[in-house]
C-alpha cells in the first residue's frame, strides 16, 4: 500500500479507522439507551452514525459484538470513575463508600441511557446478561471491602462470607433503586438518593 493510500484528508487509514470505530459506538448507545437492545441493528447503528452500513463490519462482527462493546465502555467508566473516588476520599469507611456510591449515581444521571443500558436492557438480554453478573460480583466485592475497611482492589473471598452475602444483596437493591429512580417511578433529589444508599452499606462494617 502507498503511502496516499494510507493517508487520506490528512489522516493514517487506522486513525479513520478508530473515528468510525467511534462514531458506530456513540450511535450504539445512543439506540440502546433510547430504543433498547433490540432497537439497535446494524442498520440503525449505520444511519445513526451516518456511516455506510458496510463499514460497520470493519469494527464489529456482528450487532452483538458492538452491543457488547458498549457495555464494556460504560462498565469501564464506572470502574474508572470508582476507582478514581475512592483515591481521593478521606480514609473513613463511610466516605469512601459515599465516594464510589455518589460516582455511580452521578454516571447514570448524567446520562440516562447508559443507566437504562447498565441496569435494565443487559438484564435480559443473552449476549449481555453474563456480563452484567461478572460485573455485579466485582462492584459487590469492592464495596463490601470499602464498606467494611478491606481492601478493594483485593479478592472478595478474604471477606467474611456474611459481608459477601449482605453485599450481593445489597448490589441488586442498588440496581433496582437506580432504575426506579432514572425511570421516574420513584422522585427522588441526587443526595437524597445518595444517603439512602449509602446507609444500607454501612450495615456491612464490622
Amino acid at each position: 500500500m502507498t503511502e496516499s493510500a494510507r493517508r487520506y484528508g490528512g489522516r493514517a487509514a487506522e486513525e479513520r479507522v478508530a473515528e468510525r470505530r467511534t462514531r458506530l459506538l456513540a450511535a450504539g448507545l445512543e439506540l440502546m439507551g433510547t430504543r433498547g437492545v433490540a432497537g439497535a441493528t446494524v442498520r440503525g447503528v449505520a444511519e445513526e452514525s451516518g456511516l455506510a452500513a458496510r463499514y460497520f463490519y470493519e469494527s464489529f462482527s456482528s450487532i452483538e459484538a458492538l452491543q457488547l462493546a458498549v457495555f464494556e465502555q460504560i462498565a469501564g467508566e464506572a470502574a474508572a470513575r470508582s476507582l478514581g473516588a475512592l483515591a481521593g476520599a478521606p480514609d473513613d469507611p463511610a466516605a469512601r463508600t459515599r465516594a464510589v456510591l455518589a460516582e455511580m449515581v452521578d454516571l447514570f444521571l448524567e446520562d440516562p441511557r447508559k443507566g437504562r443500558i447498565a441496569l435494565l436492557e443487559s438484564i435480559t438480554s443473552p449476549v449481555l446478561g453474563p456480563r452484567v453478573l461478572e460485573e455485579s460480583r466485582r462492584f459487590a466485592g469492592m464495596l463490601a471491602a470499602t464498606a467494611s475497611s478491606g481492601d478493594p482492589a483485593g479478592p472478595a473471598e478474604g471477606l467474611p462470607v456474611e459481608v459477601r452475602l449482605r453485599a450481593q444483596f445489597l448490589i441488586g437493591g442498588v440496581a433496582h433503586t437506580l432504575s426506579a429512580a432514572l425511570q421516574g417511578d420513584i422522585e427522588v433529589e441526587r443526595d437524597r438518593l445518595v444517603d439512602v444508599l449509602v446507609e444500607l452499606f454501612l450495615v456491612l462494617r464490622p
